[in-house]
């Protein structure tokens, strides 16, 4: 199975970063954290692009190739890693065209994509005599993912690349990242600290606080243990689905989810856009049979599937909903008076406006 090992301990101005940890060698793996908690600091080293006075120790293997091994006394420099890095601030060459700009990278590496197929895919043509300045961001960010592809990385790292952008330029920026590894199925590390880009973009998530690794897995597990992970609100979950109708005049969706209709608050997707939404626990509340005339949107049928005592009057119930969980957490009188029990078919609700996309 294909994996990226990565491990450094280093000391730089009185802070400490040490991970060991491994990853999917596909896919987009986000590492998730406060400002501060090292994860750029991960980006430089396997790009190579550190202090090597600061590293105590420092291990980086990509797909059965080593690129650092301190023990062994091997580093690569940073133009020997067949590795890409897209910055927060674009970092293009401010005397090149666009085009100029991508053909250093071209050139540097031969590209095994078809260049013209990559220009079209992230709609930059138009834009191939531009210099840097006259572009906005948004553009300048595709420009530089254009520039990296086509370094025909085997690695492609992305440091906050959307931080220094507007709402609407993010949003607009997101698919170009998804095709990345859904189209050209290039491995991605992505760093971030905001919680709506994790959800819509990690396949596998590495959390990180003070200069180490505090939790990792798939997005869907992490989310009821990791409270760090969903900005302290406690357990928390992901249900993914298909968007079935959009009631634009009521700004709320019809989502397809385990053969099963919910509603959300939201706009700005159409019929047949796959969702990923989270939901809170503490959000969800548990009932034997459907309530009437309720102004709760959302009541799915699920099965019992655990009970944990949380002990502080409040257990932690995990559902399932066909191959998907659902979490809620109620108090212990609440757990008596239904009854519940591993296996015991029961009814989820939450609010439309309960749901974060």
């Amino acid at each position: 199975m294909r994996a990226i090992k990565i491990a450094y301990k280093t000391l730089l101005n009185n802070f400490q970063l040490d991970v060991a940890f491994e990853i999917p060698g596909q896919g987009i793996s986000v590492l998730f954290g406060p400002s501060g908690s090292g994860k750029s600091s991960v980006l430089n080293h396997v790009s190579g692009l550190d202090d090597q006075s600061d590293i105590q120790y420092a291990k980086l293997e990509l797909n059965g190739v080593v690129y650092d091994d301190s023990e062994s006394n091997i580093k690569l420099n940073p133009w020997q890693r067949k590795i890409a890095y897209v910055f927060q601030d674009n970092r293009l060459f401010t005397s090149m065209t666009v085009q100029q700009n991508i053909r250093f990278g071209y050139k540097r590496r031969q590209s095994t994509l078809d260049v013209n197929e990559v220009i079209e895919k992230f709609k930059i043509k138009e834009l191939l005599q531009h210099y840097p300045e006259q572009l906005s961001g948004g553009q300048k960010q595709r420009v530089s993912m254009v520039r990296a592809l086509l370094s025909n990385p085997e690695l492609l790292i992305m440091d906050e690349p959307l931080a220094a952008l507007d709402y609407q330029s993010r949003e607009e920026l997101l698919p170009y990242i998804e095709c990345i590894h859904k189209e050209l199925t290039i491995p991605v590390i992505y760093v971030s600290h905001d919680i709506k880009e994790v959800l819509r973009l990690a396949d596998y998530i590495v959390v990180m606080n003070q200069g180490k690794v505090v939790d990792k897995g798939e997005l869907a597990s992490l989310c009821i243990s990791q409270p760090l992970l969903t900005q302290a609100e406690g357990a928390s979950f992901i249900l993914q689905g298909e968007v079935e109708k959009n009631f634009s005049d009521e700004k709320l969706l019809q989502i397809s989810c385990e053969n099963q209709s919910l509603f959300i608050t939201g706009q700005d997707v159409k019929s047949g856009d796959a969702l990923r939404i989270l939901i809170h626990a503490k959000d969800v509340s548990l009932c034997l049979t459907p309530p009437e005339d309720s102004s709760i949107l959302n009541c799915l049928p699920v099965i019992v599937g655990g009970i944990k005592d949380k002990s502080n009057g409040k257990y932690e119930i995990t559902a399932h909903l066909g191959e998907q969980l659902i979490v809620a957490m109620i108090s212990y009188r609440s757990a008596k008076v239904l009854g519940l029990e591993k296996g015991k078919a029961i009814f989820a609700q939450f609010k439309a406006t309960a749901m974060i996309k």
